[in-house]
């Protein structure tokens, strides 16, 4: 493996590791292959959610987001990576191959929404669109590294759930008392899917165990919580 393939890597690690340490520790508990599957990923994540804060007005946040439906193109057309460690690693990864084209898209397209500052008038209206835009993550993520169509969208949905209780009343202020009864309808719902599921595929999807921390009294374990959690999860197979 090239040096450049490496620093890539190891951006990626960081990038996830500073803006989604849930992700990050769950996908450490992957064979190398899938953790860097999953870790270039959720990097991909993080940059969409980045462009928000980093432009002043819409249209420049569509020209970002037109750059990388470009740059993924041009991995599937068979063009270089144009020198971003997250497009590099992307391609490296496969996760620019057509099979994922259509949900990368929607998330993709979800990622504009943040840039008109359009309030969310109803929680059913915020849980469509975390659906898209981070649910489609989970999704994928069991996607890239094996798992199965039923998996993957239960994943989806629990993930929405998952959004709705760790960054919802920061989305939708407005929405505050009604946010967590949503998310743990979901989660009550959802969560008998997540039993025994296989060990490879698991790490996609354990960061969804801090489900109930973040609908507890404090809101947000503790790294320690956080750490045990996951490694529960991870051990017995099931959220």
């Amino acid at each position: 493996m090239s040096d450049n393939l490496n620093l890539g890597s190891e951006h990626c690690s960081r990038l996830v590791r500073e803006h989604d340490e849930d992700r990050w520790l769950a996908a450490q508990y992957a064979p190398p292959p899938e953790r860097r599957r999953l870790i270039a990923l959720y990097a991909f994540q993080c940059e969409l959610r980045r462009i928000p804060g980093a432009v002043s007005e819409p249209p420049l946040g569509e020209i970002r987001l037109q750059w990388w439906r470009e740059a993924l193109q041009d991995i599937r057309d068979g063009k270089s990576a144009r020198g971003n460690p997250v497009v590099e690693e992307i391609a490296v990864c496969g996760i620019a191959n057509t099979e994922y084209e259509s949900l990368i898209d929607k998330v993709i397209d979800a990622a504009a929404r943040p840039f008109y500052g359009e309030e969310f008038s109803t929680i059913d209206d915020l849980a469509d669109w975390l659906e898209q835009a981070d649910g489609t993550i989970d999704e994928l993520a069991v996607i890239i590294i094996g798992g199965d169509t039923s998996l993957a969208e239960t994943a989806r949905q629990a993930g929405v759930a998952f959004s709705l209780a760790r960054e919802g009343a920061g989305l939708a202020p407005n929405l505050k008392d009604e946010i967590h009864p949503k998310a743990r309808s979901i989660w009550d719902e959802i969560k008998p899917g997540l039993k025994n599921i296989d060990a490879k595929i698991t790490p996609a999807i354990i960061h969804l165990a801090l489900t109930s921390a973040y609908l507890g009294k404090s809101g947000t374990p503790f790294p320690i919580y956080k750490r045990m959690r996951l490694f529960t999860a991870m051990a017995l197979g099931w959220l």
